[in-house]
């Protein structure tokens, strides 16, 4: 799913918003593979909290090795488990699902590719944290107690370099956990923590306002600056576009083929092979 094809423009209500911080885990990143742990926080727009989810799902897939290393979920841990459309995140799902709430996620192509799998269709407003962080850090920039260089736009990244492990405990015991890498629950907690960097970084005072700007950073791509693949990567892109156009030119008619078949693109890429090949 690609939000850049979303517009929530002029869509204003008087009602106490609903912010949705949610994460999955799956049995493997093919569009057929299906949601086995979901993890998720719902607060008011005033950071009052309604209601959090950390269930385990069953699945008719078996997991994909490489998935189980990353989250460490075991297909007999799923045993006697409801599948996730018999989740209790799930069933609430319909009743915050419109206009006047919002839907936080750090890759949101990623995670509401898994709800639509299921038949969801948003109404809700959407965040992608990872996008904003996009437009509101830079690469290299330095971070944190200690100036770490940004390498990357990584959740766990900007966990390690902005949060201490005091903090994440504080956060983490509102919900009696233990903060954990790629476990779902784990992952909202520092997705929350991270969105309330992103507000900062906003520097609006007003929340609505605020949440509104992070919803338009979702949608608007990022000129991509360099390369970091292929026979130019770590080159800049204004550079390569000199030597060699004919290569842009290639990329280029290639991700509008795959665009066009409904194949995945990096669409800050293709929008910035747009801006330097039709400017």
């Amino acid at each position: 799913m690609d939000l850049f094809d979303f517009d929530f423009s002029n869509e204003d209500s008087k009602s106490v918003s609903k912010l949705v911080f949610f994460d999955t885990e799956t049995t493997g990143s093919a569009k057929d593979d299906e949601i086995i742990e979901i993890g998720a926080i719902i607060e008011d727009i005033n950071g009052n909290l309604i209601e959090h989810f950390d269930e385990l799902c069953s699945s008719s897939k078996l997991i994909h090795p490489d998935a189980m290393a990353t989250h460490g979920i075991r297909n007999e841990d799923l045993e006697g488990k409801p599948n996730f459309k018999e989740s209790k995140f799930w069933q609430n799902l319909d009743n915050i699902n419109s206009k006047d709430n919002y839907l936080i996620a750090h890759n949101m192509p990623f995670d509401l590719g898994k709800l639509e799998f299921y038949g969801f269709r948003a109404k809700i407003k959407l965040i992608d944290t990872l996008q904003c962080a996009k437009h509101l850090f830079e690469l290299g920039e330095s971070l944190g107690v200690y100036e770490y260089e940004l390498p990357n736009y990584k959740l766990q990244t900007f966990r390690y370099i902005l949060f201490s492990k005091a903090d994440e405990e504080r956060e983490a015991s509102k919900f009696n956990i233990n903060i954990k890498a790629h476990s779902a629950l784990s992952d909202v907690v520092i997705l929350k923590m991270f969105f309330n960097e992103l507000i900062k970084r906003v520097g609006v005072e007003d929340k609505k306002e605020a949440l509104d700007m992070l919803v338009e950073l979702s949608t608007k791509p990022v000129l991509v600056k360099q390369f970091n693949f292929g026979k130019y990567k770590g080159k800049k892109i204004e550079d390569v576009i000199k030597i060699d156009r004919g290569y842009l030119e290639w990329l280029y008619n290639d991700m509008k083929k795959k665009k066009s078949s409904g194949e995945g693109v990096d669409g800050n890429m293709f929008e910035t092979l747009k801006h330097y090949l039709e400017a």
